[in-house]
């Protein structure tokens, strides 16, 4: 534990509210800060103030929502990976969910599903995530059990395999112009259109599944030795890595049903806490959540005040700022650091 975590984590979460606000009355047009504050007083009835209301409760503090708990969810669902796999290289996309919610998403474009509802993307997407996730469980286990190597297998091949059905069903929406950019659109990642539907999917995702991950600190801090070590304190390592990782899956699952790919953040993110609050769960687990969101929604509000004909895509800008953090632990490899 760093000698200043606890103070890390409060700044964090302070920060919290302050890029809340930003995100709520920036934009390139539209209310800003006056029209929240008059708002806020009341208001005096007129019909602008009705639009700037909508505006405000309908259009943005949804998407800020979905930025805030899909971020802390990416983040923690990393964390936890990480533990899991004694790698702090690895990532929720790690064992198929994000690439099985992604082909979920795409199927439901393609086939025109999408506009039947505005929940139909989301839960396919949930539904693609868990059916390929449980098929990673599935083939890596044997006799009940299953080792972190034939996880880590059965997740790149799946990985591999879904991505290019997901590329497969791409095609299919080549000669229509719309179905094709909604598709690449979901791919890439974005928050335009959220709903409060999509805010509660990933607000109660969030909630349920770091309600799981809280109890299991210690068991998080012991996971990250070896598994014998592990056994000899008390700690069935197997069977807490299994309820570990699909809590994890959890929150990754219903993160990318409502934001599409986003990438990076839960690779990046956790490691970035680590080396701030240091390797104890008990304070990175905190400070990976609240970098999340801090992340998310400011990528998001990037976005947002980007010129519009730039189509400035979420998963785009959380890739920019992730690459570079891979070549600065690529130099610190190079100085005979630990990762």
């Amino acid at each position: 534990m760093r000698p200043h975590g606890r103070r890390l984590v409060f700044v964090l979460l302070l920060a919290l509210p302050a890029v809340a606000l930003l995100h709520l009355v920036l934009a390139r047009e539209g209310p800003g800060l006056a029209d929240l504050l008059r708002l806020l007083g009341g208001g005096n009835g007129s019909d602008d103030d009705r639009i700037d209301r909508f505006v405000f409760t309908d259009i943005r503090l949804p998407r800020l929502l979905v930025a805030l708990f899909g971020g802390a969810s990416l983040a923690l669902a990393g964390a936890v990976m990480q533990a899991c796999f004694r790698n702090p290289l690895a990532s929720p996309d790690l064992v198929g969910t994000a690439a099985g919610a992604a082909f979920g998403g795409a199927l439901a474009i393609v086939f025109a599903f999408a506009g039947a509802a505005v929940l139909v993307v989301p839960a396919s997407s949930l539904l693609g995530a868990v059916a390929v996730t449980s098929l990673v469980f599935v083939l890596a286990g044997a006799h009940g059990r299953f080792s972190v190597a034939g996880l880590l297998l059965a997740g790149v091949a799946l990985n591999t395999l879904v991505g290019a059905l997901t590329a497969f069903v791409v095609t299919f929406t080549y000669s229509n112009y719309t179905a094709s950019s909604q598709v690449l659109f979901w791919l890439m990642g974005g928050l335009e259109g959220r709903t409060w539907e999509h805010a509660a999917i990933t607000a109660l995702g969030f909630v349920v599944f770091a309600a799981g991950i809280v109890p299991r600190l210690r068991q998080l801090d012991l996971l990250t030795l070896r598994d014998d070590s592990a056994h000899s304190l008390g700690l069935d390592a197997q069977r807490v890595r299994r309820v570990l990782l699909w809590l994890a899956c959890g929150l990754t699952a219903t993160t990318v049903s409502n934001t599409g790919g986003i990438a990076f953040v839960g690779l990046v993110v956790p490691h970035l806490a680590r080396l701030l609050v240091g390797p104890g769960h008990a304070l990175l687990l905190p400070a990976a959540a609240a970098s999340g969101a801090l992340l998310l929604a400011g990528s998001d509000l990037a976005c947002r005040l980007a010129p519009p004909d730039l189509n400035l895509r979420l998963g785009v800008v959380t890739a920019i700022l992730g690459a570079p953090y891979f070549l600065f632990l690529l130099a610190r490899h190079r100085r005979g650091e630990v990762l």
